[in-house]
């Protein structure tokens, strides 16, 4: 799995979110966090498992809004970073930390109401093979969320660290329907490159999100978006 070894190195653990989630970057995270949200009719009591948690920014709003969750991802250096932030204020729901591979989960089937699996799929050229572990432990619905082929990512994906792979939303879709579930809600959006946000003041990145949401809204913005959000029910 590409990234395996970069997320498991302790200065890029203890760098990630402040490289991607300040400044404009938290723009990205507000709005993917209010995706997830969106795509989940009532999360308090809701039994959750989040793949790949890194550093908890997904696992902590959940357990705030109610769900009891379990946090799991295979580098140890990101899951302390999620405990420590855990520490410092309390929570609706109950949250747990479970160093794992997302390949072979340690959970019984049908152990979890909702799969959540954000920035996973970028890394894996082989989604099937997750799909399929994450089927057997889900009971009502998987959300998680692809890089799109045809996109703008394509020109630069070269250029990043690790590279991600960029998968056809044609070929999700199919993957999904091999294996009867139903894609309840999808949404398209970013143009611009994550790095441009990243890299901006707030104030300077909200003026250059309003522009990037309102190009994403047209028939050909949703074309070349970069990322594909997914809500599928089994």
């Amino acid at each position: 799995m590409k990234g395996k070894s970069w997320y498991q190195e302790i200065p890029n653990a203890t760098r990630y979110d402040t490289k991607r989630f300040s400044k404009g970057g938290s723009l990205i995270d507000s709005h993917e966090k209010q995706i997830v949200t969106n795509f989940i009719d009532t999360i308090d009591g809701k039994k959750i498992l989040d793949i790949a948690c890194g550093t908890a920014r997904f696992s902590l709003m959940l357990a705030d809004l109610g769900a009891d969750v379990v946090a799991l991802d295979i580098s140890e250096p990101m899951i302390e970073i999620g405990k420590n932030k855990l520490g410092q204020s309390s929570h609706a729901g109950d949250l747990t930390f479970l160093h794992a591979d997302a390949g072979n989960l340690p959970f019984e089937d049908s152990s979890f109401d909702i799969i959540l699996a954000m920035r996973f799929f970028h890394l894996t050229p082989i989604p099937m093979y997750f799909f399929l572990e994450f089927l057997r432990v889900a009971r009502e619905k998987i959300i998680f969320d692809t890089f799109n082929k045809y996109s703008a990512r394509s020109f630069y994906n070269w250029l990043l660290p690790m590279g991600s792979t960029l998968h056809d939303r044609s070929y999700i879709s199919r993957l999904l329907s091999s294996v009867d579930m139903t894609i309840e809600d999808s949404h398209q959006d970013f143009i611009f490159p994550y790095g441009i946000y990243r890299n901006l003041s707030l104030s300077i990145a909200k003026p250059i999100r309003s522009i990037d949401s309102s190009a994403v809204s047209t028939s050909i913005g949703q074309r070349v978006s970069t990322v594909s959000y997914w809500s599928v029910s089994l």
